[in-house]
């Protein structure tokens, strides 16, 4: 295990929430679309091998899109809110669907470049009130979710070692 580097993605809801409130009917993409996500998690691959060392990728941990959206619209208008749920498409549902869409990119991309995965997704959505693993941002891990992650962080460690 000394000899292994994981790498601990960032989640794709990088956007300009105040930029999609002012106008929500314009043209706004994420800080890093999913081609851009693809190239740069190749490329820490390729340097963390260059290094000698075995890169292993941690999946995204869930998100609450309900409470994500009152993070990242706190402080906005009542019309500013809506505007940004009119550019989900009406439905806070489409964050969990991009945040999973930069996840599936994770699995897929680990399995083309022969990297172990270890996912702390499926625990944390199998867990029995998986929103007690959350802050009240709806991404930061509670000591819950750090906890459940850790474990499967170690389980999934013994299981890559061996």
């Amino acid at each position: 295990m000394d000899k292994t580097f994981f790498i601990h993605p960032e989640s794709g809801l990088q956007y300009d929430w105040k930029a999609i409130a002012s106008n929500p009917s314009g043209l706004h993409v994420p800080a890093i679309d999913l081609v851009a996500y693809k190239a740069l998690y190749i490329n820490k691959i390729a340097q963390v091998r260059a290094r000698g060392l075995e890169p292993v990728i941690v999946s995204l941990p869930i998100i609450d899109e309900n409470r994500y959206f009152a993070h990242i619209t706190r402080g906005m208008s009542l019309q500013e809110r809506k505007n940004v749920l009119y550019w989900l498409g009406g439905n806070t549902e489409r964050l969990r669907n991009i945040h999973a869409l930069y996840n599936l990119l994770l699995f897929r991309l680990a399995a083309q470049q022969c990297v172990h995965i270890i996912d702390i997704t499926s625990p944390m959505l199998s867990y029995p009130e998986y929103d007690e693993l959350l802050e009240q941002d709806g991404v930061t891990l509670s000591l819950a979710g750090e906890s459940l992650v850790r474990s499967e962080f170690a389980r999934c460690q013994q299981a890559i070692a061996s």
